[in-house]
């Protein structure tokens, strides 16, 4: 039981645990080395948007046709008033910049001499105190301007880190060079740069594009306008003590993160515990759940095992077992009683479907007795006339008796040779009454004759072309065609009275009978429905010359009503015999 549990549950769950320990350590690792690098981009993107505006705004300044050209007269002009009215000039509009554009603050046009002069700012209203930047404070050179800082600004009224820039207004004028000189606005760099990145307690530095830091949270381990650690020996203690994250920006400088490698790992090793004591948590449940459906299968097994012992060793095995009272062996034997009394109702079912059966039968075998003796009748009334030589009588009796065979037959499928020969044998009877002119234009394939067709569908037709005529002489003929497309197409026609294609369309898509005899075309649709699915058509026309078409178009098929022909043709054979032998 304890091996049992040691490496078939102890042991695994352990290696899970380590390996999933394994993953979500390195899944730490990546998600804090992914925040530090979002943090950078961040940065980043806000400090190119401020130098970006910076750069445009000196840009304006020096060729704009209004500031830009105004400062140009203004060192052009040589008289005073005109050149003080063009300085107010310039100041208004350098102060509608700066209130449009808001991250930006203390445009300032500074003069400097040639020579040792000192810089003197040439709109006095700028809050600036006219200076340029120290060298140190360089960050970079960029598209024909320079970039320092972050320093702290050159305003008289507040002192606050910024970023500035200054820009060659113009060289060579008398006595020195102007220059444009721009800060980010109030405080504006403050949102910009983090004072500290929370929960890992990063550094953050800005190193000028000659590697001296410009900026960083931590002046202590970083000193301003130095090369942090100028020797490799000395740079490779500090990458010992922190996790750098760097992002190389245009013009050489940089954006860096300094994370302390206790504070890099202790956060990484709290990431990895939470989700380690959840896991175990889970895993801890799980192992109580598991171990209770355990004890929940293992107690009935042990206590089934019990009773089979005595069981085997009692007399009374079904009363053993109900004294077992397993709430498992009570369902199953439930089961087996209720599948005994289903298995005992389907028999009784059987039974009776059997008996239903056999009467079915019966009433069959007596469906067919009828038209047998029908037969034998008829055969007697033949042999009679031939006695009394009425030929025409034989005749008549000999086609009834073979229509009569035909159209009884209990097997739907027949061959259109069939259906031929039984529109004869009713077109005999028929000549007793009617004045007919029938005949059938079979075509040059005999092979249609033997092509699947069911059974009394031309005989339908053939009556209505004879009823519907309306004329004492009565020409009737059909006509079998082979067409193109390999299909097989009959045609019923007749001579006198015009039938209505309109109502016969109709009777076949309403189902309604237009035949005198009751027998029409919607029993003929049906019977072709059934045969042929949606493979048929048939229709009805009126042609020139007073005759009247109607046309069934078959696919050519053969095979199964020649099977059922041999068939009905070995039980008349049977039949005949029988007959001849009784009589």
């Amino acid at each position: 039981m304890i091996r049992v549990c040691l490496f078939g549950i102890v042991m695994p769950l352990v290696a899970i645990e380590l390996l999933f320990l394994l993953g979500i350590y390195g899944m730490s690792r990546r998600d804090i080395d992914a925040k530090m690098t979002r943090e950078l981009n961040k940065i980043s993107e806000s400090m190119d948007v401020l130098m970006t505006s910076m750069n445009v705004m000196s840009w304006l300044l020096m060729a704009d046709g209004t500031v830009g050209q105004g400062l140009y007269s203004y060192f052009e002009e040589e008289d005073s008033v005109t050149k003080g009215n063009l300085l107010i000039y310039l100041q208004e509009q350098i102060g509608h910049y700066e209130v449009a554009n808001p991250s930006i603050g203390n445009i300032t046009y500074i003069f400097v001499p040639s020579g040792e002069g000192a810089p003197r700012k040439i709109n006095q209203t700028s809050l600036a105190y006219g200076s340029l930047p120290l060298d140190e404070h360089i960050l970079c050179h960029k598209q024909q301007v320079t970039y320092y800082g972050p320093h702290m600004s050159d305003s008289k009224v507040a002192k606050y880190p910024c970023l500035s820039l200054t820009r060659i207004y113009k060289e060579g004028i008398a006595h020195g060079d102007v220059y444009i000189y721009l800060e980010s606005g109030f405080r504006y760099l403050e949102t910009i740069i983090p004072s500290r990145v929370e929960e890992v307690n990063a550094i953050f530095r800005i190193e000028a594009q000659g590697g001296e830091t410009q900026y960083s949270t931590d002046e202590e381990v970083f000193p301003l306008y130095k090369i942090p650690e100028a020797s490799a020996t000395g740079l490779w203690n500090l990458k010992k003590k922190y996790k750098m994250y760097e992002l190389p920006k245009e013009g050489g400088w940089k954006l860096q993160l300094w994370v302390p490698m206790g504070e890099y790992y202790s956060h990484i090793r709290t990431l990895t515990l939470n989700f380690s004591l959840i896991t175990l948590m889970v895993v801890g449940i799980c192992i109580i759940i598991s171990v209770q459906q355990w004890r929940g299968v293992y107690r009935p097994f042990v206590q089934f095992e019990e009773y089979l012992q005595l069981i085997a060793e009692s007399d009374d095995v079904e009363a053993g077992i109900f004294r077992m009272d397993i709430r498992e062996f009570d369902d199953q034997f439930a089961l087996i009683e209720k599948m005994k009394n289903d298995i005992a109702l389907l028999l009784t079912r059987i039974q009776q479907e059997e008996k239903r059966y056999n009467e079915l039968e019966f009433k069959a075998v007596s469906g067919k007795m009828t038209p047998h003796f029908l037969h034998n009748t008829l055969d007697t009334l033949k042999w009679f006339a031939a006695e009394k030589q009425e030929r025409e009588m034989v005749c008549f009796i000999t086609s009834l008796n073979k229509l009569l065979l035909y159209n009884m037959s209990k097997i739907p499928e027949t061959t259109l040779g069939s259906e031929l020969e039984a529109v004869n044998n009713y077109i005999v009877l028929q000549e007793m009454k009617y004045d007919l002119d029938f005949h059938i234009e079979a075509g040059k394939y005999p092979q249609l004759l033997v092509a699947d067709m069911p059974r009394f569908c031309l005989q339908p037709l053939v009556e209505n072309a004879i009823l519907h005529s309306g004329s004492d002489k009565v020409q009737v003929w059909i006509e079998v065609e082979l067409l193109i497309n390999g299909k097989i197409a009959i045609l019923v026609k007749n001579t006198g009275k015009p039938l209505e294609p309109e109502r016969i369309e109709a009777a076949k898509r309403l189902g309604k009978d237009v035949s005198i005899a009751g027998i029409g075309l919607p029993f003929v649709v049906r019977m072709l429905e059934n045969r042929f699915g949606d493979n048929f058509e048939i229709k009805a026309m009126h042609m020139a010359g007073g005759i009247n078409v109607v046309e069934i178009r078959i696919p050519f098929e053969m095979g199964k009503a020649l099977e059922s022909r041999g068939d009905e043709e070995d039980g008349e054979r049977r039949h005949d015999k029988g007959v001849h032998s009784g009589g």
